[in-house]
């Protein structure tokens, strides 16, 4: 059994890396003051009782550091996998299958073709801007599978194409993908039109 090559998502390889330094600078702070508090060398007049000072920065140092560790993952469990079927699109713990069946067009554009840095609002501005000149496959579809919408809430909407359901897959090697989204979808439609013509059992008896 042939393994599916996997795109990773540039996208999220750019959006993460604006949180890494810092969640990676607050991680830091927190980690002295709970060093300071273990020791005793932190005031008791910053708001925390001088008994819970250091379970409470102690957890908010864990918190800190589970949010880096998830910062430098992410972008390596973002991805997107032809599938002889369907394609499948994972960011971190969340799957979505995607039929062919489903898709009606496939093309190569860059990013700022769909997201401009002009209309977009301050929040995305310098993410849009790192990712204009960005080569991506835009893969309009005919409606979302069921799941979507938990992934639209979860991820960043440069994932989308924005008004009209389909995806914005930014990846290195935007030629592989788009070759293989359009095989695949016409190896589907083959495959329709091969099972429409064959004759059926009623008319043979």
């Amino acid at each position: 059994m042939s393994v599916q090559k996997r795109y990773p998502l540039i996208l999220y390889r750019e959006w993460m890396r604006s949180f890494s330094f810092p969640i990676l600078f607050l991680m830091s702070i927190l980690g002295v003051l709970w060093a300071a508090a273990l020791s005793g060398w932190l005031p008791e007049h910053v708001g925390v009782y001088a008994e819970a000072q250091a379970p409470v920065l102690g957890a908010a140092t864990g918190i800190a550091f589970v949010l880096w560790l998830t910062v430098l993952i992410l972008p390596h469990l973002a991805y997107v996998q032809c599938h002889p079927d369907y394609l499948l699109l994972r960011t971190g713990p969340l799957r979505l299958i995607v039929s062919y069946s489903r898709v009606r067009t496939s093309r190569s554009v860059q990013h700022l073709q769909i997201h401009s840095p002009k209309t977009q609002p301050r929040a995305h501005r310098k993410l849009a801007v790192r990712l204009a000149l960005t080569q991506c496959v835009a893969i309009e579809l005919t409606s979302y599978p069921s799941g979507f919408f938990l992934l639209r809430a979860l991820s960043h909407p440069f994932l989308f194409l924005g008004d009209e359901p389909g995806f914005l897959f930014a990846v290195k090697d935007w030629m592989g993908l788009n070759r293989e989204v359009d095989e695949k979808h016409a190896a589907l439609l083959a495959r329709k039109r091969d099972a429409q013509k064959q004759p059926r059992l009623g008319a043979l008896s």
